[in-house]
């Protein structure tokens, strides 16, 4: 499905309307985006009308060498991608797919959301995995990268940048470096292929096995730089390995960076770094002291405009997430994200995006899981 696209342009002119319903489209400063039903980002410059530079990005869900979930074999449609919030401040869209295009496990549903500001050269965009099924998932989540710069395959160089953690290509003698970063921690590996050695049954599309994904996805280490031949590459930034019990769901979040120079693409995820800190980590201990039992509180107050304040208690340190979700279930904001200390907490939530309605907000620590409902009125 990597030549799917180019390959398919007849096809896509003729039902123009329905694809126009299969994605939606966001635009930072120098590059655009666009998010597609099976939870693909494809990534354009200068703007979504511009030059294709990264073909695909998606998620690789590694559970054996047998199983792994993967946009080409086996995403679908479940809902969206739809615009959660216009205009700049950010612009929110999401999306909503699971792994059943081929009826292999593993059984889970993912929920894409990105962020796009106007003055900002790239997107954060966050994945939460949610176990659907009725037992345990031990798997390796990655994100695959199939670069195209300047719309045409070939003759790029991809390269891990260890101080930076960004995983990168360019073309010699051209303006422009795109990568990907892990914000919402460190990578577990990279790895990088040929694309002629990941699908050599057909380089032209991807015909690669799960064996081969799962290698991609599982393998530890931080592989050299390497020039690909005409193939084109694909390459791995992975985020390691989760347990999500049944019902249970484990989030984590990149930024797709972009910059005319290695020094502005090393800047725009500095900046993607400290944008993901401001805007998904705003937690304040108020309290050191260990409570007897992890608990989630009502928020205050409560029916609120346009602000309100959640607080929760943490008896043992350890991951924590707080979300915000739609009547729908949709996510609409991810308030903690991270590991945290035992002790009490209090987090802001603003609401000025947001229509008047009502709203979830939903504590995942450890074996505690909670769930509170707040109401916006404007």
């Amino acid at each position: 499905m990597r030549r799917f696209i180019d390959t398919m342009v007849v096809v896509v002119a003729l039902l123009a309307c329905e694809y126009a319903h299969a994605q939606v489209f966001g635009q930072g400063n120098g590059l655009g985006y666009g998010l597609e039903e099976y939870g693909r980002i494809r990534i354009y410059t200068p703007d979504t009308s511009g030059t294709t530079q990264l073909t695909r990005a998606s998620i690789l869900l590694a559970l054996s060498k047998t199983n792994v979930g993967d946009y080409t074999e086996d995403a679908n449609a479940v809902s969206g991608p739809s615009i959660l919030t216009e205009g700049p401040s950010p612009r929110t869209a999401t999306v909503l797919f699971d792994n059943s295009y081929n009826s292999a496990e593993p059984n889970v549903q993912v929920h894409l959301t990105s962020y796009t500001w106007p003055s900002d050269a790239f997107v954060i965009a966050k994945y939460t995995v949610i176990n659907v099924a009725d037992t345990s998932y031990t798997m390796y989540l990655g994100i695959a990268n199939v670069p195209k710069p300047g719309n045409t395959y070939g003759g790029e160089t991809v390269v891990y940048d260890t101080t930076k953690k960004v995983a990168y290509f360019f073309r010699s003698g051209t303006a422009m470096y795109m990568g990907i970063k892990l914000v919402s921690g460190s990578p577990y590996s990279f790895h990088v292929l040929d694309y002629g050695d990941y699908s050599p049954a057909d380089p032209s599309s991807d015909a690669a096995v799960d064996s081969t994904r799962y290698n991609m996805t599982a393998l530890p280490g931080f592989d050299d730089s390497l020039t690909v031949s005409a193939n084109g590459s694909i390459y791995n930034l992975n985020v390691g390995r989760v347990t999500i019990a049944p019902g249970d769901s484990s989030s984590f979040s990149v930024a797709y960076v972009y910059g005319a120079t290695v020094n502005d693409l090393q800047a725009a995820a500095d900046s993607a770094d400290a944008r993901y800190k401001k805007v998904f980590t705003s937690v304040q201990q108020t309290s050191q002291a260990i409570p007897r039992s992890t608990l989630l509180l009502q928020n205050y107050p409560n029916p609120f405009n346009p602000s309100t304040v959640i607080e929760f208690q943490m008896r043992h340190a350890g991951e924590v997430s707080l979300r915000v979700y739609d009547v729908l279930g949709r996510e609409v904001a991810v308030l903690a994200n991270g590991s945290l200390n035992a002790g009490s907490y209090r987090i802001p939530f603003d609401g000025r995006r947001f229509a008047s309605g009502i709203y979830y907000y939903r504590l995942v620590a450890g074996s505690f899981i909670d769930s509170k409902r707040m109401l916006l009125v404007k």
